[in-house]
C-alpha cells in the first residue's frame, strides 16, 4: 500500500470530528451522499465499516446501471477506513487493477473536519494507462468529490446530499 495516489480530493465540513466519522462509517448511508449509488446490499450484514466488512453498490437505472462490490481493507475508528473494489459489473477491475481509496479525517477546529480520499489504482495495459492520463483520473476524481460534497451536504443538514448542489439544483457528473 506504499504506492503514489492517482488523486486526491478533500474537503471541509463544518460539523465536529465525530459527527463526519458517524456518517463515513455507516453503509446504509452511501444511497443520500453518494450521487449515483440507488441502494446498498450489506453482505453479511454489517451496516457499520469495520475491518473485512463488504457490501454491494447498486446503480438501478441509466447508462451505468449495475453494481461493484467494496471490501473494508483498513480501518482505524475516527481516523480512516481503506476500502478497495472486489468486484464490479462495469469491467473498472479488469480496467484498474487493485482499485482501493484511503479516506482519512482530521480536526481543523471543535467544529470543521478535513475529508480525504485518496485513490489508488494500476492502468492494466497500455490502452488503459492512456486512457487514465487522458480522462479516466479526471473523471474519477471529480465523481469523488461530488460524493465527498455530499457527505457535507448530510453532516451539514441538508437532507440529500448527493442530489443536489447547495442552491437545490441536480448535481450533473
Amino acid at each position: 500500500m506504499n504506492q503514489k495516489p492517482q488523486w486526491t480530493v478533500e474537503i471541509v465540513v463544518n460539523a465536529a470530528l465525530k459527527r463526519v466519522w458517524e456518517i463515513c462509517e455507516d453503509i446504509t448511508l452511501i444511497p443520500r451522499y453518494h450521487p449515483e449509488v440507488d441502494k446498498v446490499d450489506l453482505i453479511a450484514g454489517q451496516a457499520k465499516r469495520s475491518l473485512g466488512a463488504q457490501y454491494r453498490c447498486n446503480i438501478l437505472d441509466g447508462r451505468r446501471a449495475g453494481s461493484c462490490v467494496e471490501e473494508v481493507i483498513a480501518c482505524e475508528p475516527e481516523r480512516m477506513l481503506a476500502t478497495r473494489m472486489v468486484s464490479d459489473t462495469w469491467g473498472i477491475d479488469r480496467m484498474l487493477g487493485d482499485f482501493w481509496v484511503e479516506s482519512t479525517i482530521s480536526q481543523l477546529s471543535e467544529t470543521s473536519t478535513i475529508v480525504r480520499f485518496k485513490a489508488f489504482y494500476e492502468p492494466v495495459g497500455l490502452k488503459n494507462r492512456v486512457l487514465n492520463a487522458l480522462f479516466l483520473r479526471r473523471a474519477l476524481r471529480k465523481r469523488s468529490m461530488a460524493v465527498l460534497m455530499g457527505i457535507k451536504g448530510i453532516v451539514e443538514g441538508e437532507s440529500d446530499g448527493a442530489r443536489q448542489t447547495p442552491d437545490g439544483n441536480k448535481l450533473a457528473l
